[in-house]
């Protein structure tokens, strides 16, 4: 979607930040551990997507360019320079991030941040740009580095995220402090990586980044409003997958539900089984290998849905997530002249999943590849403060903003959130 956005969004407004040089100093010490590391690497691919328009070389004034630097022990530091000839746009950015591998070794953070300084800001900085660097680390370093932790507050605004370490060890406050130059609302302490995921607080990561963007709209006769209208009301088909298992817990179990019951209303729905235009929803609860139980076939029905949620059982077993996806692909979504309704023919399918992926890896492979075959557009919701990320990666397509992250169940109320997955379906 990035790719097409930027290819054919010739109507479409562009969000303009005013000129920024951010860079990205993410600790890849051995005590962060791969899956923190792959979290740090998503909050700079979200933080990215949200800054608008990139400036397509170091030269260009308006826009944001952007640098990422990783460090381990003394002298393993890898490096996106702010001034790379190769990055012109956010999806080139992006994929450069990506590419980026877990070091995995000692803490030399006071090295790292003269580095950043000497070797991407000093060289690659733009004149009449704000040089922004973002340091996320668990503010342990080694103590033979003998380098000075405020290196960067001699030009720059510095934030420093301290996040305990996969050892579920506290961040260290003084250090993080000297490295936000003292600057008390740069700190923040946060206690798990999935943190950095939340939507509350990547909304407040772009204010403070990006505070007055501006919308810069194309001089082109666009299409009519009347015209293009219909494609808000496209078929679409969804599958919402619901965490049977024991680790979430009942009350969590009917919280899933009763957030399901609120999506349901703010969706356009469908009319009738064979309407081409709106939304229907299928609500399948998963456990054991073969303990699916649909909650609800494919419905505009809101009555349907909400009495059918109100009988639902909790069924408190295992988890199979990749064997519930292949039911729901063979039984649910192809099995259009079974008992179940199937899906439309002009239907777009999607797959959203409830759960913190802790799940079975039988049939999960196999799983994917079905999703893939048949067009499925998946969504992943991670719930709790102890995820399987990259299993939740796997099923979105390793597509980071396609996976929302809460660390609590109340947190499926919230006002924005609700609107961020409706748009997201719709």
């Amino acid at each position: 979607m990035s790719y097409t956005r930027e290819t054919c969004g010739c109507c479409d407004c562009q969000k303009t930040c005013p000129p920024i040089d951010l860079v990205f100093v993410i600790d890849s010490s051995e005590s962060i551990g791969q899956t923190n590391f792959s979290l740090a690497k998503n909050f700079v691919i979200n933080i990215a997507s949200r800054l608008g328009k990139m400036a397509k070389n170091s030269s260009e004034l308006s826009g944001s360019r952007l640098g990422v630097v990783q460090y381990s022990h003394e002298g393993a530091i890898q490096a996106i320079k702010l001034d790379d000839p190769s990055i012109t746009s956010v999806s080139t950015f992006k994929s450069k991030v990506r590419e980026m591998e877990w070091i995995a070794g000692g803490t030399w953070t006071s090295s790292a941040l003269k580095y950043t300084y000497e070797r991407l800001i000093t060289p690659g900085r733009r004149p009449a740009a704000q040089v922004t660097v973002v340091v996320i680390t668990d503010g342990r370093y080694d103590p033979k580095d003998q380098n000075s932790l405020d290196a960067l507050c001699r030009g720059a605004d510095v934030y420093a995220f301290g996040i305990g370490d996969m050892f579920e060890s506290n961040a260290e406050k003084e250090p993080l402090e000297k490295i936000a130059c003292n600057v008390q609302d740069r700190v923040r302490n946060l206690s798990i990586y999935a943190d950095l995921m939340a939507e509350e607080f990547l909304e407040e990561m772009e204010q403070n980044l990006c505070s007055d963007p501006e919308l810069v709209c194309p001089d082109l006769k666009c299409a009519s409003a009347v015209t293009i209208a219909p494609f808000s009301d496209r078929p679409t088909d969804i599958v919402f997958f619901v965490d049977g298992s024991e680790r979430p817990g009942g009350e969590n179990f009917m919280n899933s539900l009763h957030f399901i019951n609120r999506v349901s209303h703010e969706l356009k729905l469908a009319k009738k089984d064979n309407d081409s235009y709106g939304a229907r929803i299928a609500i399948l609860q998963y456990g054991g290998e073969t303990q699916q139980t649909l909650l609800v076939d494919f419905s505009y029905n809101i009555r349907q849905i909400e009495d059918a949620l109100l009988q639902a059982s909790y069924l408190e077993s295992t988890s199979h997530l990749g064997s519930a996806i292949l039911y729901a692909v063979e039984s649910l979504v192809n099995n259009r002249q079974g008992r179940f309704r199937g899906a439309r023919m002009n239907a777009e399918v999607s797959f959203v999943f409830l759960t913190d992926g802790v799940t079975s890896d039988k049939n999960f492979p196999e799983a994917i590849e079905a999703m893939r075959k048949n067009n499925i557009v998946t969504c992943g919701i991670a719930l709790g403060s102890d995820v399987d990320h990259e299993r939740l990666l796997q099923a979105v397509y390793k597509e980071p903003t396609s996976l929302f992250m809460l660390t609590k169940y109340s947190d499926l109320f919230g006002d924005r959130f609700v609107k961020s997955i409706v748009q997201w379906l719709y």
